[in-house]
């Protein structure tokens, strides 16, 4: 991962480099987690975001729906985060953390706990 300075007070971090394509969506690579979640991921992503019809106001709405469906499908302590502009730093659970990008709005899933 590459960091990259806009001015002198400001980073940027550029994970380009580590996207792949995979079912459509562009992928952190390599994924710490099972194919079957991270393909589940990704189309329950789509189908949320298809549903909504400003991503951007339904953010919310889309983060608790996704923790819920993954809360009720994968075990509990799921934490999901949705938007065009966040950071993160959290510890998760091996094998259960999930970062992509679906056109451009970008989805980070992991489990703790």
């Amino acid at each position: 991962m590459e960091i990259l300075a806009a001015d002198k007070n400001e980073k940027e971090v550029n994970t380009s480099e580590n996207l792949k394509f995979y079912r459509g969506a562009r992928v952190y690579w390599p994924p710490d987690c099972p194919d079957d979640i991270l393909d589940a991921a990704i189309a329950k992503a789509r189908k949320l975001l298809s549903e909504k019809p400003d991503p951007d106001e339904a953010g919310l709405q889309i983060a608790t729906e996704f923790k819920k469906y993954m809360d009720s499908t994968y075990e509990p302590y799921w934490h999901v985060v949705c938007g065009r502009h966040f950071g993160c730093y959290a510890v998760h659970t091996a094998k259960r953390f999930i970062y992509f990008y679906i056109d451009n709005m970008a989805f980070l899933l992991y489990k703790s706990g």
